[in-house]
């Protein structure tokens, strides 16, 4: 639409996670760093945090670019499974014939696929992104698939890569013995002022521009402010403000346009809030104004609330156990609905943790 206009190859503020386009900032290249770090000394379990939109899975795409040719990597994107849905999809993404097998059968399938790759001398590297929705059961069986070992060596190294809300999840009093397991873990922050300056021209330089002062400074620092540095929100704002440009026959994108799209975008619930808001899907409440007697009562109230949801949980884990022990063809729809709600009952908990935390942070910054 606007390439021609602005003398751009392609659009350079593609919200895809194209390797290609990975602006390393410090914060990106001390995730590689420790990414590298970990996969060349097999160190087992590795996370890797950060917020909704920073780039977190164009720098996995980056790194499956790079890797070495005697590393057989898997990649799984869908964590709202069960554990044996989990384990199928392993097998599947490293193509093993698995009709008909059961969760058992499945994991012996594994287990010689990867004590083949061992002997071969390949590496096997298990990708999981969006881990944050992975539920605890599925956790522990990723802990389980560790165990899976020859001699002194790992057999499968594992890099999860999530959302704040990961980090949450892993510090679960059910997931000690995995939390204890990780051995390499960082968090993507988002980008600084002066690096939201580069992410543009960098992005404009490998489009195609000749041109890297398309978008003004004060355009820039609107963006910047509006983004919060997030590089997908930095993505939206300028792929929007170039297509205002490019209906205004403007050569250059000024603050003024870069307001008209948030403007529009507000209206239409895109930005609203945007600066209110810690960058995630999750709705958190606005403390910085009540006084820290109220905030107290609110941790309390959570923290008694969460312990509630635990116990929930824990309950429902039982009865899930007790029908999968002695299940007949009649429990199957109850089996389902138990998983279901149980599901639905971690993702409040990992929710109440995440509003737990930031009125904590609230309260100590009052």
């Amino acid at each position: 639409m606007y390439e021609t206009f602005y003398n751009l190859k392609e659009k350079p503020f593609n919200i895809l996670p194209d390797p290609d386009y990975l602006y390393m900032s410090k914060e990106h290249e001390n995730a590689y760093t420790h990414l590298e770090y970990a996969i060349l000394e097999n160190k087992g379990f590795v996370v890797v945090t950060g917020e909704i939109g920073s780039g977190k899975t164009t720098l996995i795409n980056f790194l499956i670019n790079k890797i070495q040719q005697n590393v057989q990597i898997g990649l799984i994107n869908q964590t709202y499974v069960t554990p044996t849905q989990f384990i199928k999809m392993v097998c599947q993404d490293f193509e093993l014939d698995i009709d008909g097998l059961d969760k058992a059968e499945m994991v012996d399938q594994l287990h010689d696929f990867l004590l083949q790759q061992f002997a071969n001398n390949k590496r096997v590297i298990l990708i999981i992104d969006e881990a944050q929705n992975l539920s605890p059961k599925t956790v522990e069986e990723l802990r389980m698939l560790s165990n899976l070992e020859a001699e002194k060596h790992h057999l499968i190294q594992m890099i999860l890569v999530g959302q704040p809300e990961l980090k949450f999840k892993l510090q679960r009093k059910d997931l000690i013995q995995f939390a204890q397991r990780v051995t390499v873990n960082c968090h993507i922050n988002a980008l600084g002022k002066d690096e939201v300056r580069n992410y543009i021209q960098y992005r404009l330089e490998i489009g195609g521009s000749e041109d890297l002062e398309i978008f003004t400074q004060d355009a820039i620092n609107k963006v910047y402010e509006y983004s919060r540095g997030i590089p997908r929100l930095i993505n939206v704002l300028c792929d929007a403000s170039l297509v205002y440009g490019y209906a205004d026959k403007q050569k250059h994108i000024s603050i003024d346009i870069v307001k008209s799209v948030v403007k529009e975008r507000k209206a239409g619930g895109v930005f609203a809030d945007v600066r209110e808001s810690d960058g995630s899907e999750l709705a958190v409440p606005n403390v910085e104004n009540v006084p820290n007697r109220a905030i107290e009562q609110q941790v309390q109230q959570l923290s008694r609330y969460i312990r509630l949801m635990e116990n929930r949980v824990d309950s429902i884990d039982q009865r899930i156990s007790n029908i999968e022990k002695g299940r007949g063809g009649g429990d199957a729809i109850v089996l389902e609905l138990l998983k279901m709600l149980k599901e639905s009952l971690d993702r409040r908990y990992d929710a109440l943790m995440s509003i737990k935390k930031v009125t904590k942070i609230s309260d100590q910054n009052s």
